[in-house]
Parts: C-alpha cells; structure tokens; sequence
C-alpha cells in the first residue's frame, strides 16, 4: 500500500472512530490520536491536508465562540484556565494581557510555516503530529 493509500485508510478509520465514539455516548475507544482525529475534523475538503485556511479556521470558530464581550480580544475571564497556559503568554506579543484576533492569527501562521517543513503550502497529519508533538516539548 503508498503512502497516499496508507493516509487515506487512515483518515476513513479516523472518520469512523470518531462516530462511533459519538453514537456510544463516549465509550467506544480507538487508536487515533486527539491530533489526527482534529486534523480530519479540521479538513473541511477532505483532501487529507489542512490549507492555511483550514488551519486559521479552528482557532478563529473558537475565538468567535469565546469573545463574549465583542472586543476582538480575549481576556483572562473569557479563556478562563487557558489564560494560564505558556501559549497564552507567547502569543500575546503585546503584553497586554489579552489575545488579539491579530496575535492569533499572527502565531497561528507562524505555527503553519513551522509545520510545514516539506514547504508545500498544506499540512499533512505526519506534520501536524511530528510539530503538536514537538510544542509539546517546548511547554
């Protein structure tokens, strides 16, 4: 089987697992990361790559949900335990205390540019894995 087979198989067990753990209520278990299973729900085209839209798309649907004032910025009230997380801090490169819309998207590219070590302009699920798992070093 290619690579492309491989990933293909991979992403339709991936889809499949999800919905089974969604139809048993939360027990069913798979062997799927929490990364590849994001990855598959954030490729919108199915074409088992995240484009830099794909990509911004996740954080900014969770922006939107968690701006609840309106201001374009996230306060440590509205992001609650993640104000405490390293990447808050990181990625407000202002210091002002907040997350900008402009401050995520900014980090969030750079983290796409990061990623995409093959340069190809879209993330595969080896890139995403091989750099979620290297961030999670960093912290």
């Amino acid at each position: 089987m290619d690579s492309r087979e491989d990933t293909l198989k991979h992403a339709a067990l991936a889809m499949l697992a999800v919905c089974l753990v969604a139809l048993s209520g939360g027990n069913a278990t798979a062997d799927y990361t929490v990364v590849e299973v994001n990855f598959i729900l954030a490729d919108k085209d199915g074409d088992l790559l995240l484009s830099k839209t794909e990509y911004l798309l996740v954080p900014l649907e969770a922006f939107a949900k968690l701006d609840a004032n309106g201001n374009n910025a996230l306060d440590a009230d509205e992001l609650g335990d993640l104000a405490k997380n390293a990447e808050f801090g990181d990625g407000d490169s202002d210091k002002s205390g907040n997350l900008s819309l402009e401050e995520i998207i900014s980090e969030k590219l750079a983290d796409f540019e990061a990623a995409d070590t093959n340069k190809d302009g879209a993330l595969n699920v080896d890139e995403v894995t091989v750099f979620e798992a290297k961030k999670s070093d960093w912290k």
